[in-house]
Parts: C-alpha cells; structure tokens; sequence
C-alpha cells in the first residue's frame, strides 16, 4: 500500500517535472515557428507627395534607403518610396480630397508658414530614446548643431518638430553684369541707400520721360514676382513683425523700437511702404520704375532691367528664359548700421499622422508604423552625405550648416543665398491671401498716392478679417 503511495507520488512529481521541461521546448517551438514565418521582410510602400521636385531629384536619396534592409523592432523590413511630384495650384486641394477618403500621403511638403494649419493632420519626430534608436531617427538634442535655430523655429510647435528641412532659401539681389559694367559700377549695392543711387544711375527714359532701362524693378505689386515679401522684408529690416504669432498685424502701428541709444517709437510698416512704393512715382526723383512695365523676370531676362530681387529658384527660370544673361546674384541689402535681417522661404517634408501605409504580407499591418518608417527616412535623408546629392540633383540652397559653409566657399551664384541662411527669418503669414493683400495694397497706391494711409488701413482690415476667420477655424 505504501508503495503505492509513493509510485503514485513520484508518477506526479515526474509528470510535473516532465511538463517544466517540455512547456520551454514548446514555447521555443511556437517562437521557432513565428520567427520562420516571418523570416521573409516585410514589404513596406510609403507615398511621398512633393512641390517643386522632379523625382530625379529624390531618385538617389530614395534607391539608397529603398537598398538596405531595416529592422524596426522584431521585423525585418524593406522600404519602397512612391515619389509624386504635384501642382501647386490643386496641392492643397489634393490634401483635402486624399484625406476625406482617408488616403493622405505618408510624407507631404508643406511651406514654413503652413504648420499651423496641417498641424492635426501631422506626426512630430518622436523624442522617446527606445524609438530614436529603433528607427534611427535624428535626436532633438542634435537640431541645433545641424540647423540654423531660424530654419527649423517654424517647424516647432510645443516642443516637438514636424519637420525636417533639405534645402532653404531666402530673397537675394539679382543684378546685370553687363548693364553694371556699361554705366561703370563695379560692385552691387549692400545698403538701401546704395541700391537707391545704383537705380537712379541705371535708369534710362526716352525723351518722352518713358522708361526704357529700369534700374531695377522695385516699387510696384503685381508685376514684380514676390513683392509682397520685399515689402515684408523692408518692414522687418526696420523692426516690424509684419503680423505676430498671437495674429496682431502692426503695418500702419507705432511700435518701440530697440536702439544703441536707447528705446525708440517708430513706424516701420508705413515707412517701408513709403520707401518701397515711391520708386514706382514719376513725380519722386528716385523713380525708376512703374505699373505698366513688362513683368519683372522677363525684363531682366532680356536685358531691359538692371535688378531684381528675388529667390534662388529665378535661376532655372532666367536659364529657359535667356541661357545667354549675363548676371550675378549678391546678397539682399541692408539698412546701415542695422542688424542683418533676410527673409526665409523654406519648403519643408512632413509626416502625415494617418498610419495607411502598403504592407506585405496585409496580416502585418497593424504591427507596422508607417509614421515612424517615414520619420526614419526624413532623419536619413537628412544626413549630410544624403543632402548632399539632393542639393547637387536640385541646385538649391544647403539647410545644414556645414554644407552651407561649404555652398558659400564656392563662391559662385548660389554662395550669396547661403550665406543669408543664418539670418532669414520670416513673419507669422498664416493665411496665404496676405500675400494678394499686399500686393493689392502696393498697387492701389500707386494709383491713388494721395489716399495712401487709407489704403494701408484698409489692407490691415483684410488682414484682420483673416485672422477672425482663423481664430473660429470657420474657414482655412
């Protein structure tokens, strides 16, 4: 009887035993069996939507990333990136009809003023160490050693970045070699008060008082590309903030203004404008410009304007427009004795926060995040070497600071825009009609000179409006 006790007691304690040995064997098993499934990587699309760029100028940046085989997490995955490159006239409205159908791209370009608006739509660069590791995402403590603080500050809300920048730009002055070497002027004009006596020098009329060299082409709206930023430019360069970030629009206000001889109340948005719209009035003696000129690019371009201000980009623009233009581009002048203030225009790829992007095998889609995958190309697209071959694919203008130093030792057309990189900075342009604001603004004065403060009220009551609209969120 008592052996049968203990048989019986040692029958369970073996069984016990045998099941601590076996269940680990099971275990490994079932995991030998998962990691042989999933031996094979998974197949991961991403949709890049971009402005400006042909996909030949992301084809290197892309096929590089695409070759090597990442490991997010416990998967193995390859990476395919789908470029396409979208007109700027529907761009916005592509957006709005890919995201009622849920179907947004998972990288998207968007401009430095547009953060705000696309905020809730995006995903920032995670800050977590396990996810910057994982996905070899670029570290927040980095940003400042790779960037200058101004190209990335409108990339920042609350703390986290939305997006990482491969190229800026800022407005530069353009100038005729020629034209500058016939009226014997060796240099361009680095102060306003130079580029005022170099325009007067430059500007040729028949005997009718008709204009048929311009000095440069300054003082009007629509005709002139831009002009609602040199206008922006002028007023910031004498201490406005244009419109502020709580939405404020000081262009007509009296502001203090910070001097070496202490503090000072000033108007620069009115003073900007009188300086700018007064070049364009026969009646002034600087005039060397008017409303009823041919448009700007196209005058440079052959020949019949000595200077224009405007943004890297003009370059392709001015090469299909006359390959033979003999030109320079020097750096955006300055008020004397003023801080050095350029003004920014940074188109920038963010991350869409909706997680759709094609997996394969499907069954892995909810383990996979395509806003992580995305952000990890960003951070390696980034890197200098890869900046590298996309400046050199697009001809733009370096975001990094080394590669900027290294643009502006070439000493060469493009040198003058980087070197203006770590002083661009913009104003809160929120809404993208302030622009056709402006510009409405300029011209009105031009035609009714006597009504001018009028007119610039009535702009900064349009202004305003939009900033209503914004504040309820009743219209983008």
């Amino acid at each position: 009887m008592i052996k049968t006790i203990i048989l019986t007691f040692l029958i369970i304690i073996l069984a016990s035993v045998g099941y601590v040995f076996v269940m680990p064997y099971l275990d490994f098993k079932d995991k030998e069996e998962i990691i042989k499934v999933d031996e094979k990587p998974a197949e991961v699309t991403l949709e890049f939507w971009g402005l400006w760029d042909n996909s030949d100028d992301w084809e290197e940046v892309i096929k590089k990333f695409e070759s090597e085989t990442h490991n997010f997490g416990w998967q193995e995955v390859n990476v395919s990136i789908n470029y396409t490159k979208k007109e700027f006239n529907y761009y916005e409205e592509d957006l709005a009809k890919a995201r009622e159908k849920n179907n947004e791209p998972n990288i998207l370009m968007i401009n430095n003023n547009w953060l705000e608006r696309y905020l809730d739509q995006l995903e920032p660069l995670a800050g977590d160490d396990g996810y910057t590791k994982e996905y070899e995402l670029i570290k927040y403590e980095e940003l400042l050693e790779i960037f200058p603080a101004e190209t990335i500050r409108n990339l920042i809300y609350e703390n986290e970045l939305y997006g990482l920048p491969m190229s800026s730009d800022s407005l530069a002055l353009f100038y005729n070699k020629d034209l500058f070497a016939k009226a014997e002027i060796e240099n361009p004009p680095r102060t306003w008060k130079e580029f005022k006596e170099t325009a007067m020098k430059l500007t040729m009329t028949d005997k009718g008082e008709n204009i048929i060299q311009a000095g440069a082409a300054f003082g009007c709206g629509k005709n002139i590309n831009r002009s609602s930023d040199i206008l922006s430019l002028l007023m910031m360069q004498g201490g406005a903030r244009v419109i502020d970030f709580d939405k404020n629009v000081d262009l007509n206000k009296e502001i203090e203004i910070g001097t070496i001889n202490g503090t000072e109340k000033r108007t620069p948005g009115k003073r900007a404008i009188t300086f700018y719209t007064e070049f364009s009035d026969s009646e002034k003696e600087k005039y060397i410009w008017n409303c009823e000129q041919e448009e700007a690019i196209k005058s440079f371009a052959n020949n019949k304007t000595a200077m224009f201000i405007g943004y890297s980009y003009q370059m392709k623009n001015l090469l299909a427009l006359n390959s033979d233009l003999n030109y320079g581009i020097s750096k955006m002048p300055q008020l004397e004795n003023s801080t050095i203030i350029n003004f920014s225009n940074v188109w920038t790829p963010v991350v869409s926060k909706n997680n759709n992007c094609l997996v394969n095998p499907t069954e892995l889609s909810d383990e996979i995040d395509c806003s992580k995958i995305a952000w990890s190309f960003l951070s390696f697209a980034v890197k200098k070497e890869n900046s590298e071959m996309y400046l050199n694919s697009t001809d733009k203008v370096a975001a990094r600071k080394d590669l900027i130093s290294e643009q502006i030792s070439l000493n060469n057309k493009i040198s003058a825009f980087a070197s203006q990189v770590e002083t661009a900075i913009s104003y809160y342009k929120f809404d993208d009609r302030i622009d056709g604001v402006l510009v409405e603004m300029i011209d009105k004065i031009c035609l009714k000179r006597d009504n001018w403060e009028i007119i610039v009220n009535e702009a900064v009551k349009e202004i305003e409006d939009l900033t209503v609209i914004a504040r309820n969120g009743t219209e983008r």
